[in-house]
């Protein structure tokens, strides 16, 4: 392993951290609510425009490089946190996101396949779009279930997707399972966290951690994959 590939490697929770470090930063500069006041505030804001923000946050949020600069997620985690324990209303919630998601990938994989991603590739995304369209070939619901945690991860992937020019249905239904299944994770989690949840996307004290567990990995990941490799290298030299 050399230093440069670990970098790569490492590249999108770095990139993850900045943007979080980065969102902390304005909303503090900003001097944003935060606690008890935000959620008050949301929930007036909703209560005004309704749940169309949302819609369109979705969308947003997973548009390929808007979602990086466009704090969408924030505006869904709060969403579902205004609504409280009113079930209906966290259920249309989750439901608007998941067509709003739907509609923002199913973009980025029109992106992809008529090659209007290169326009955005000028903004440095080329290795993580390589990497996804890697990881498609060998197994491509793998590849977008284990990608859909993340939003901006996973409009990497569909745009990835496009380029290929992976069957649309198989990429849409795929896309869809992996969209339920993700919202229904982050819905309970939200839910069950309540106002805390608002920590994880305001606070880095808990974003950290997160991270560094997610380099772990990475790290452990490849050294593994570099031993096997070194391993193969003595058995055929040894041949």
């Amino acid at each position: 392993m050399n230093l440069k590939n670990i970098l790569k490697a490492l590249s999108i929770p770095f990139t993850i951290l900045a943007l979080s470090l980065g969102y902390q930063l304005l909303w503090n500069y900003l001097r944003w609510p935060k606690g008890d006041d935000l959620i008050a505030l949301i929930i007036d804001f909703f209560n005004h425009y309704g749940l169309w923000v949302v819609f369109i946050s979705s969308i947003l949020e997973s548009a390929l490089l808007v979602g990086n600069f466009f704090p969408g997620g924030a505006v869904i985690f709060l969403s579902v946190i205004a609504a409280g324990h009113n079930f209906p209303r966290i259920l249309l919630t989750v439901s608007i996101v998941c067509v709003g998601f739907f509609i923002g990938y199913a973009i980025d994989y029109t992106l992809g396949k008529y090659g209007w991603h290169k326009l955005l590739l000028k903004f440095g995304l080329n290795e993580q779009i390589e990497k996804a369209k890697a990881k498609l070939i060998k197994h491509s619901f793998n590849a977008i279930f284990l990608s859909y945690w993340e939003v901006n991860l996973a409009s990497i992937t569909a745009t990835s997707a496009g380029i290929l020019k992976m069957d649309i249905k198989k990429f849409f239904r795929e896309s869809t399972i992996a969209l339920i299944l993700w919202n229904i994770f982050w819905t309970i989690l939200v839910v069950s966290l309540g106002k805390k949840a608002l920590d994880l996307i305001t606070n880095l004290i808990f974003v950290i951690p997160i991270i560094v567990v997610w380099i772990l990995v990475i790290l452990i990941r490849m050294h593994m994959q570099h031993k096997k490799l070194k391993n193969l290298t003595k058995t055929a030299n040894k041949s």
